[in-house]
């Protein structure tokens, strides 16, 4: 039986803008195989000074604990139920489950209306 170490995903921000990135399964598997399951999940973009969130409906703890993220990081905030991207190097109040980064394109969710409609998929 072969594990799959690396999940290619793409973020598609407001229908054209496509984002990039990996979840890296040795993060925090047990987070990352329920968010394997519910893809493709669609949801609605918000903001911060330090990163861009969307909820996802998963319900669980932290995993494996993280208090300080770098500029692309992809993270699952357990105390919003959501997936967050972060837009800088931030230490947190609330821990993080670190769970992958973006590789290509931050940039849109940067641009990114607060709201806007985001879908997170598999690439093929």
């Amino acid at each position: 039986m072969t594990v799959v170490e690396r999940y290619s995903i793409v973020m598609v921000v407001n229908e054209v803008d496509a984002v990039e990135g990996e979840l890296v399964r040795t993060y925090a598997p047990i987070t990352i195989s329920k968010l394997i399951r519910m893809l493709p999940i669609r949801s609605r973009l918000y903001k911060l000074p330090d990163r861009a969130y969307f909820q996802v409906g998963l319900r669980m703890d932290v995993e494996k604990p993280r208090e300080q993220v770098s500029r692309g990081c992809i993270a699952f905030w357990p105390q919003a139920s959501a997936m967050a991207l972060f837009l800088r190097d931030s230490k947190l109040r609330q821990p993080v489950s670190l769970i992958g980064k973006v590789t290509k394109g931050l940039e849109a969710v940067e641009r990114a209306s607060m709201g806007a409609p985001i879908v997170i998929k598999l690439a093929t």
